[in-house]
């Protein structure tokens, strides 16, 4: 089952002509541990609703798995393999663009969602449950949070 979008679809076809370009689909390990929180931070707190049930021969419980709503999808494992919170903190930092990144910011701090702070950028990144960094960006405007310059 493909997740991506008529815009995911036309951004492929882009980089087939020009090279090399990253996906807008996304595959996390996650503890099991986080899971409920997990769930909740995506389909509550980020608005992505409920996840999809993806069914991965071999695995002990299904993937889970999210369209966002302006595009692009993310899907998780839930397994004792992955990395710990602490961990997961030194992994990828992935960007979420949003059309209101002041809302969504609020919307995260009121949910209690931890903000990281990385002193090189204006992104406002946060911990997700489980451990991984989301940066929140405007996606009208996605350098928005470039790295800052001294005056």
């Amino acid at each position: 089952m493909f997740l991506g979008s008529a815009a995911a679809t036309a951004a492929m076809a882009t980089a087939a002509e020009t090279g090399l370009a990253f996906g807008n689909r996304t595959h996390l390990f996650v503890r099991p541990e986080a899971k409920e929180k997990f769930i909740w931070c995506f389909t509550t707190v980020l608005g992505c609703g409920a996840p999809m049930s993806l069914s991965a021969p071999g695995l002990a419980e299904p993937i889970l798995a999210w369209r966002f709503p302006g595009g692009g999808s993310l899907s998780v494992e839930f397994t004792e393999d992955a990395l710990d919170e602490g961990q997961a903190r030194r992994g990828a930092w992935l960007e979420i663009w949003s059309g209101d990144p002041a809302a969504l910011k609020k919307k995260v701090l009121d949910a209690g969602l931890e903000q990281v702070r990385y002193g090189p950028t204006n992104t406002f990144y946060f911990a997700a449950p489980g451990g991984q960094i989301l940066g929140n960006v405007s996606g009208a405007n996605p350098s928005s949070g470039e790295l800052r310059t001294k005056p």
